[in-house]
């Protein structure tokens, strides 16, 4: 009885030794896994709470594509697992060869280490509606170029909420609290592979 102790106690304290190092290389990168470039509508979904932890997110209200592609330039982002951008709602107008342009340069910006997943926009609005054959086409045709590129669908996603016209603000492009913490709870659920 004694020796099965012995044997449990040892092998408890093997196995905390073994975590604490993989803890400590952890740690010893210090670098959230994700990280997330967006403009007024992700700084909107952050609401009251901090984002979580492994997530360092970099929004402004009113930035554009070039100036998030400035702001991956100026972030080593070579060891992230995933880079979310949000961008392209300042961008509504472009045309997809305009904004297909912005997307490469996004990418190379990031570099060849993470997964990058970019939210489309929800052009559900008048106000957004050009999005759809402009920023939104783009994004779905740089699938095809890009082996570490995604698009997170949020214009789809908006679709099929009950109440849509109801969670936004009035403006056509922003979303009120309620809007926002749905934005807030769906961007959560974006992943990586596997």
């Amino acid at each position: 009885m004694i020796r099965r102790w012995w044997v449990v106690g040892v092998l408890a304290l093997a196995l905390g030794v073994v975590v604490a190092g993989l803890v400590g290389q952890l740690s010893d990168r210090g670098r959230p896994g994700i990280f997330v470039i967006g403009d007024s509508i992700t700084v909107m979904a952050r609401g009251p709470d901090p984002w979580p932890g492994g997530w360092e997110v970099n929004a402004f209200v009113g930035r554009t594509t070039p100036q998030g592609i400035a702001v991956a330039h100026g972030a080593d982002l070579g060891d992230r697992s995933v880079v979310i951008v949000a961008l392209g709602t300042n961008d509504y107008s472009d045309s997809a060869a305009a904004f297909g342009v912005k997307i490469d340069q996004m990418i190379e910006a990031i570099g060849p280490g993470p997964t990058v997943i970019w939210v489309n926009v929800d052009t559900q609005t008048s106000t957004l509606a050009k999005a759809g054959p402009g920023v939104n086409a783009a994004l779905t045709a740089a699938t095809a170029r890009h082996a570490n590129f995604r698009v997170a669908d949020w214009n789809q996603y908006v679709q099929t909420l009950a109440d849509t016209p109801g969670l936004r603000a009035g403006d056509g492009v922003h979303y009120d609290s309620n809007g926002s913490f749905i934005r807030r709870a769906w961007m959560l659920g974006l992943r990586g592979p596997g």
